[in-house]
């Protein structure tokens, strides 16, 4: 019998410095070799919970290996800083790490542009300057091409972001990363705060109805009622007037009208609640005896 012989690992292969590689096991994480573990869910889940990126690590002979290494904060600023080294000869002043792209014809100009910068950005720019290139009526014929630049967002490192932006003017300078994530920071979240709030309504109505009906004590009562009015408008002898001649009743008038029904028991109970005893003026005390 031959003995099958046993597949030797593949060797991995990282160039990171083991130094930067973050301590996994304060994550609750079954580290490979520092920084590195298994690429499964839970894993991932973690290191997303950290807050921390991840890349795959390959053998020496470009196989994936199954393992994940995680990034640091300084470890992707490293990374970054490295990239625009590369990217040193597109830069307006090399000495400078947030510096504008070259763009238009002094990117065209650059030997090193059409390697360093993403083909469409070439391409873009090529358009823009056989646009500029044309006489003043062939211009007037179609719209000036949009000229592509690097993106204006600043990183929590302090790093500018190194992608560009297509060059519109409503983009206000950010790529596409950073322009989707600002669409979807403050004003959708204001957006569906002030939804929930509008489907919140008809139970808060409802609420209101319930105190107005049955609670016990009569300050609760008049608290309710209060509330009631000044949702419906009354206010201080302003009536409201409810009327709706739209043919689809949208649920702020079918709210709207019953606030305006319960503005008159409302108003009826505040004006129990008000009632001052009266005054009794003249009386005749009458004793209680047999008749005579």
């Amino acid at each position: 019998m031959f003995e099958k012989p046993e597949m030797e690992k593949p060797e991995v292969q990282v160039d990171t410095p083991i130094d930067l590689r973050p301590d996994l096991s304060i994550y609750g994480i079954d580290e490979v070799d520092k920084g590195i573990c298994e690429d499964t869910f839970e894993n991932r889940a973690a290191l997303r919970r950290a807050r921390l990126n991840w890349i795959a690590v390959y053998a020496l002979n470009g196989v994936p290996t199954g393992h994940i290494q995680a990034l640091s904060a300084e470890m992707q600023s490293q990374q970054r800083l490295l990239s625009l080294d590369e990217k040193r000869a597109i830069l307006d002043d090399p000495n400078d790490k947030n510096s504008d792209y070259l763009y238009g014809f002094d990117l065209l100009a650059e030997a090193a542009g059409d390697l360093v910068a993403p083909p469409w950005v070439i391409g873009a720019t090529r358009q823009w300057a056989k646009w500029q290139n044309q006489n003043e009526l062939e211009r007037g014929r179609r719209k000036e091409p949009l000229l592509p630049t690097r993106c204006k967002a600043i990183k929590e490192d302090g790093i500018r972001c190194q992608l560009w932006n297509n060059g519109r003017i409503a983009d206000e300078g950010l790529c596409r990363v950073h322009l989707g994530s600002l669409r979807q920071k403050p004003t959708d979240s204001v957006e569906r705060a002030r939804q929930r709030l509008t489907q919140a309504a008809p139970a808060a109505v409802d609420v209101l109805e319930q105190l107005l009906e049955s609670a016990e004590s009569e300050p609760v009562k008049l608290k309710a009622a209060t509330e009631i009015l000044d949702r419906a408008g009354v206010r201080a002898g302003f009536d409201l007037n409810t009327e709706i001649t739209i043919d689809v009743r949208p649920a702020a008038s079918i709210i709207a009208e019953r606030l305006g029904r319960l503005a008159e028991g409302a108003k009826a109970v505040e004006d129990k609640l008000n009632l001052k005893p009266e005054i009794i003026i003249e009386a005749e005390v009458v004793e209680d005896g047999k008749p005579e």
